[in-house]
Formats: structure tokens, sequence, C-alpha cells
């Protein structure tokens, strides 16, 4: 008789072994693998983290305090609030231009946390498809109805508010809240969201003006606006959001999210939240890492960087759009990039190069481009539908021209062979 345990472990061996055959098996990388290679992969955009620049800034805050004790030790409900917390939501909340703020253990806790907790009995949420999981998850835990409108498409979306006005006598009223919900810049495409365009509709659709605005900012954080504070504050559109979210993983190279809200909806996330009330607030040490990204952010040095990381973006684009075999390899169906089109005539350039290729040859792709020390993330089914798998290839602060170079002429190699394979012409198209 097999026990509980083993009849356990074979139920879970069996379902990941399903998971294989269909090919939605995720593999992370190991260490070894990634050491040594030059960094097109990670999010330290600003390259804080790997430049050494963010560990000589924590070592500061360190030596700032050389009394601290490394644990909060209780929920914030209790005594878990230390001084160097409440300072640090203090002083983000002035760096955003916002209110209030608080922070969490990670921008996926707080996108939870407000989506489960915010929205009320007989409000809407209106969200773009390509939300990430974790907003779509503080969605099921929550209150209210949810319902997604296509991917940054404001016919779409004014359909969704006309909708949600029509059938809810609430709404209709502006008794009841219609939530908007979008991201800044997407991780998956690296695409921008039409900000001004949500706001004018939300506006002409709901002229009781019973509307919320919430953006999350995971992928413009530290990268545009004053001192890197987002993409909303580049705009001076901080009125307009009643709530925004930022993340500490990405640009800043630490951990931990924060959420810029008034003081009314804090209290109710510290109320009501789970993550907040029923575990231990956040350790010196996290704190610490994040304001030592702060400090690095608002620094001379953060300029530069900022600088810097646009110029090699411009750079990249620069690079593919002219290269002689771009057009056709996109022409053949080879390769193509979301973002390229009007990418010289916006403001704010992302990170973010999604070189989605024909289904299922991305991992060779980045196999390519691993092989040759340069680390790349294939992303595939499930992570992105199946006939929509990229390489996703970020641009970093310290990437030079020259890596930069190497890595635009091994994709498009890579994609002559493809299309020569194809024709049977390799040659021919090597030459083109």
């Amino acid at each position: 008789m097999a026990s509980g345990q083993q009849i356990l472990y074979r139920k879970l061996q069996l379902a990941l072994d399903r998971r294989q055959r269909e090919g939605r098996f995720i593999q992370p990388a190991s260490p070894s693998e990634v050491q040594g290679t030059i960094d097109f992969g990670s999010n330290d955009t600003l390259s804080l983290s790997s430049s050494g620049v963010l560990s000589q800034a924590f070592l500061h805050q360190l030596g700032k305090h050389p009394d601290f004790t490394i644990g909060s030790t209780s929920t914030r409900v209790f005594e878990g609030t230390r001084q160097y917390l409440a300072d640090i939501e203090r002083d983000l909340a002035t760096f955003y231009n916002a209110e209030d703020a608080i922070l969490f253990g990670s921008g996926y806790d707080a996108n939870v946390a407000v989506w489960s907790v915010i929205p009320q009995p007989g409000d809407i949420v209106i969200f773009d498809e390509l939300m990430h999981s974790c907003a779509r998850q503080g969605m099921k835990n929550g209150r209210a109805k949810a319902v997604e409108f296509r991917h940054n498409d404001c016919v779409s979306l004014r359909h969704r508010l006309e909708e949600a006005r029509e059938r809810s006598p609430g709404v209709a009223e502006g008794k009841q809240v219609v939530f908007l919900c979008f991201e800044s810049v997407y991780s998956m495409d690296g695409d921008e969201a039409p900000i001004h365009g949500i706001i004018q509709l939300a506006s002409e659709t709901l002229p009781l003006g019973n509307y919320v605005l919430v953006i999350d900012e995971a992928h413009s954080n530290g990268l545009v606006g004053p001192s890197g504070s987002g993409l909303v504050r580049h705009y001076g559109l901080e009125k307009e959001f009643a709530i925004r979210v930022q993340t500490c993983g990405k640009a800043l190279g630490s951990s931990g999210g924060v959420v810029l809200c008034n003081h009314t909806i804090k209290q109710t996330l510290l109320n009501y939240t789970s993550n907040v009330v029923f575990t231990t607030a956040p350790s010196f040490v996290t704190v610490a890492a994040i304001r030592a990204g702060y400090e690095s952010l608002a620094s001379e040095d953060g300029d530069r960087r900022r600088a810097r990381l646009q110029h090699n973006i411009l750079y990249t684009y620069r690079l593919l759009t002219n290269h002689p075999q771009w057009q056709e390899v996109k022409r053949r169906g080879i390769i193509r990039l979301p973002t390229e089109i009007g990418w010289h005539s916006r403001e704010f350039k992302s990170a973010i190069f999604a070189f989605i290729t024909q289904t299922g040859k991305a991992r060779y792709l980045a196999k390519r481009l691993q092989e040759a020390k340069f680390w790349v993330n294939a992303v595939e089914f499930p992570i992105v539908p199946k006939n929509l798998g990229r390489v996703r290839v970020t641009i970093h602060a310290d990437n030079t021209e020259e890596q930069i170079g190497m890595v635009v002429q091994m994709i498009m190699g890579w994609a002559m062979e493809q299309a020569g394979s194809e024709t049977g012409e390799p040659e021919r198209m090597a030459r083109l």
C-alpha cells in the first residue's frame, strides 16, 4: 500500500510529465549557465545592481545606522512599523508627488493587495488583456466584476466603458465606480500604454467622473520622469491617478513594491490586506536596499545612467532597422518586433525588445545567443500564446555599443539562416 506522500508525489510527477509533453514545462536557468554571460536578459536596466553601485549605496545605509536590527520582528498591525520604514514611505510619497505610500514585499504583493481589497461590491474593473498575472489574481480575490479590453485598443476600451454605463444603473447614476487598470509599459511586448487616450475616454464616457485610474509602472519606474519617478510624473499626470504601483525589482535592482495613494486607501490596505496583516513587516535590510536604490536614482549618476540607457536603446533600433536584411526577414515572417512602428517618434523608449519568431523557434534563437555568451530569455507558451513565442532582449545602461552590435548581428544572422532554409537558398540570403 502506497503512503500518502508517495501518492502525492506520483500525482505531481504525472502532472509535470504531462506539462513537459505539452511543451509547457518551465525549467529555470541554473547559475552556472548564466555566470560569465553578458546581460541582455535581466531587469537590471540601469545596471545599478551588476555595476556594484547599489551595493555601495546599501553599505552606506548600513554605515549610517550601525545600531540596526536585522528583522522588523512583527507584523505592521502590531509593532512592525519601525521608524526607518515609516521614513521611507514618507520620502517615497514626496519623491513621486503622492499624498501617501505603502511598501510591500514585492510588486506582485502590491498588485494582489490593491485588487483584492480596494474595488468594492458593485464596482467594475476594466483592465487591459495583457495585465500582469498579479493584478488578475487580485481581481479573482476581490469583490468587483472584472472585464478586459483588447490590448492598448481605445476602441475596445470605449465599448467596455459604454457597456458598463448601460448595464449598471449604479455606474450610470454615478453611485458605483469604474476602475481602469493598465500598465505604463508591458513586459512581454515592451510597448507603452496610450495614457492620454485612456484618460480622455474615461472623462468622455463617464461624464459624472465616477472612474478611478490605476497604473502599474513596473517597467517605467526609474527610467523616466524627474529623477526616474516614472511615466506618470514625466507627463505631469499625478493627480489623474488614484493609485500607482511601483516596483523596486526592475530598474532599482533590489526587491519590493510601493503603492502610491491617499491616506484613506493606505489605511484600507493596512486594515484589510492579508499579506500586510498576517505577515512580518519589511526588514531593515530590505528597506535599506530599497532606499539605496532610490538614492542612486536621484543622483547625478542616475541621470547619466538613464541617458546612457536611452542612447543604447536608440542605437539598437537604428542598427536593426538599418540592417540590409531587416525588411526581408520581416516580410517572410521570420521575426518581427512589436515596438518597431513609430519608435523614432516616441518620447520614452522601453528597454524591452521582443523578437517574435515563427512558432516554436524562439528557444533556438535564444540558445544561439546564449552559446555566444549573451544572456537573453526565450518566452514561450504558457507565458505567451503558442504562436507568439519570442526572445526578449533587454538593453542595459552598461551594455556597450560593441556588445549591442554583436547581438543584433547574431539575431539577423540566425534570421537569414531561417529564411534561407525555407527557400533552399541560404547562400543568396547571406549576400542580401
